[in-house]
């Protein structure tokens, strides 16, 4: 019994380290998974988003019916750019990092723009439903918001608008800010919350395999379980054993009586009949000192205890004087004492 609980203790541990070890790697590429996603997620919304705004602004620009001029020197390149506003003349440096903050080509659709926000005509909500009904096709269940910030040359005061779900513009939904003119006087910051989940690429081979094993762990635990609530065969053999047989001699386990052959059973006294049975429950037939103590419920400080456990085996021995068959004798190399029987 001893030695099926260890087997049950080692087959637990063993378990239990496997276990962690794939939850550990599982949570890790989930974790993994997510972040990837989440940059993907990102990344094909802003690209939707320049889509989108270059499309939306260079339409509302044709219905304006308006034409505008942009020259550029030949053979050289562009360092300034001038503006005329009823505020004045204003001159700006091209700054290379401002233009590729830009969300779409700032010389081009940024002036249509400029044009556009002039007239009041600017299509900041059209851009928004446009921009959520394309990311949303892919990734239903997303909130989106816009908010443009226009500074005009001259002046102090700055105007905002928003479109969208106002109660997501906050920084941490923030995917970024972008200019929308060539004089840098207009910005957008475009906001978008998503759920984490929808990021998950759930036919990722790793992920998929360490979630098939982490399911057969799991299922391998439940069985641990249930197996170890079963009663084992040494825990059987007390209800179901009512003889044993050592050769000719035949052990009630009842009655407490050893009888040879077809003689009158010899009584036992209650010690000697769990030693025996002691022996018979063991495959091999064989009990250590330890195991002799623990069933005759000795102290292991009892001084005294050699001596009695020789008694002790020596009154079993007398109970198979009968003949040799059946023979005790003590193995210094397991400890113990062991019943031999001969044909």
């Amino acid at each position: 019994m001893k030695i099926k609980f260890k087997a049950k203790k080692s087959i637990g541990t063993i378990w239990a380290g496997a276990t962690t070890v794939v939850a550990l790697a599982w949570v890790i590429t989930l974790y993994s998974n997510v972040r990837q996603g989440r940059t993907e997620v990102k990344a094909m919304a802003i690209q939707t988003l320049r889509k989108v705004a270059e499309q939306a602004v260079s339409r509302e620009f044709d219905r304006l019916g308006e034409y505008y001029l942009s020259w550029h020197s030949a053979g050289k390149k562009n360092l300034k750019r001038k503006a005329v506003s009823t505020e004045g003349v204003f001159e700006i440096e091209i700054d290379s990092l401002k233009e590729a903050q830009g969300l779409y080509p700032l010389d081009l659709i940024g002036s249509k723009a400029d044009i556009l926000n002039c007239y009041g005509k600017f299509p900041l909500e059209k851009m928004g439903a446009e921009w959520k009904n394309e990311t949303s096709a892919k990734y239903g269940g997303a909130r989106f918001a816009l908010s443009l910030k226009v500074q005009p040359l001259g002046k102090d005061s700055c105007r905002e608008s928003f479109a969208g779900d106002e109660t997501i513009l906050v920084p941490k939904y923030a995917l970024g800010t972008y200019y929308l003119d060539g004089m840098y006087t207009m910005t957008l910051t475009a906001y978008m919350q998503f759920s984490a989940w929808r990021c998950v690429d759930w036919t990722d081979t790793l992920f998929l395999v360490l979630s098939g094993l982490f399911l057969f762990s799991a299922l391998a635990g439940l069985a641990m379980y249930v197996w170890s609530r079963l009663p084992t065969k040494e825990e059987n053999t007390d209800a179901v054993l009512t003889t044993c047989r050592f050769g000719e001699y035949v052990f009630d386990v009842v009655n407490h009586t050893l009888t040879y052959r077809e003689e009158e059973g010899k009584a036992c006294t209650p010690q000697t009949a769990k030693l025996l049975l002691g022996f018979a429950k063991s495959p091999d037939l064989l009990l250590t000192k330890a195991e002799i103590a623990e069933i005759c419920e000795w102290q292991p400080t009892d001084s005294n205890i050699n001596e009695r456990r020789r008694k002790a085996i020596s009154m079993v021995k007398k109970l198979f004087s009968a003949d040799d068959s059946v023979q005790i004798r003590f193995v210094s190399k397991l400890k113990g004492y062991k019943i031999f029987i001969s044909e």
